[in-house]
């Protein structure tokens, strides 16, 4: 008798991200991220000390995500990047790589997964392109107790050159190429903005410009503001920026390069007061967070 073939189960949206020491917002960010539909984690640990890779493998015991390790190297973000896409290619059907500070924060009552799964829904879309909101200290030098998404509530109006930046979601089996905003897709295929509209990417250098053939940038021409952003808390705290972020490094340029106060300053903007201010979200929100606890022992 024979028995019954097993369809190939395929996750529909899949996160990958690459920490290091980010051991105090790692359970937050899950929790988010499983409240709005999102149950694929896929993580690499970048040699972390504080903590951080004890709290991935608990996270892995309980195949709340599928963790990896990897050495300090050159452009060591894009190199998790491309064995994530080797790996998962096949195992999701779409997949963002967003870091421990970005959130997916969706507008309206549908989740984030609902957004993303809808613009997708056109078979002739391959990326999708999310405009940063760029949120600064709000003007808190010392690290308080709390969440990141209650915490900081002030934001860089888009006005402001850094919110021309994107993260990207990818159908992985069309990427070519890949970056830390976007990556180069299969050329039959479209790179759309949250409208719906195809995206036109930009180079940011004394102002916006666009580039019309062959970009590779992750900044696009206009923002916009449609549906879903990615919330981006850069610095957090004076005392979590110099802590956590001034000399840890760059995944991109270098285990040595020390983050400058002009650095500091271009992300701290705190133009307008946006808190996450959707009650069902946030009670989603805490909901996850409750369950995560729970499941972990903690």
């Amino acid at each position: 008798m024979f028995g019954f073939l097993r369809k190939k189960v395929t996750a529909p949206i899949a996160i990958g991200a690459i920490f290091r020491n980010e051991k105090e917002y790692i359970l937050e960010w899950i929790a988010w991220h499983q409240s709005q539909g999102i149950d694929k984690f896929i993580i690499y640990d970048n040699e972390s000390d504080d903590g951080t890779f004890e709290l991935l493998k608990l996270l892995q015991k309980h195949s709340v995500i599928d963790l990896y390790s990897i050495g300090r190297q050159d452009k060591v973000q894009i190199r998790a990047y491309e064995q994530i896409l080797s790996d998962y290619k096949n195992k999701v059907e779409l997949l963002t790589f967003i870091d421990a500070d970005e959130f997916l924060v969706p507008y309206g009552e549908q989740t984030a997964s609902d957004h993303i799964t809808d613009l997708f829904a056109d078979k002739s879309v391959g990326g999708l392109a999310l405009n940063w909101r760029n949120y600064g200290t709000s003007g808190q030098v010392d690290q308080l107790d709390g969440f990141v998404i209650d915490r900081f509530t002030q934001a860089a109006s888009d006005e402001r050159p850094r919110n021309h930046y994107i993260k990207s979601v990818y159908r992985p089996k069309l990427v070519k190429d890949i970056y830390p905003h976007r990556a180069v897709l299969d050329k039959n295929y479209r790179y759309i903005n949250s409208s719906g509209e195809n995206a036109v990417f930009a180079a940011y250098e004394r102002g916006i410009k666009p580039i019309l053939t062959g970009a590779t940038s992750g900044v696009t021409d206009t923002i916009c503001d449609m549906r879903i952003r990615v919330h981006h808390y850069a610095l957090k705290s004076n005392e979590e920026f110099i802590k956590k972020k001034k000399y840890r490094g760059s995944s991109m340029f270098g285990a040595d390069l020390v983050k400058s106060d002009g650095y500091f300053n271009e992300f701290d903007l705190n133009d307008i007061e946006l808190p996450i201010n959707s009650i069902l979200h946030y009670s989603r929100f805490r909901e996850s967070y409750t369950r995560l606890l729970s499941l972990l022992g903690l």
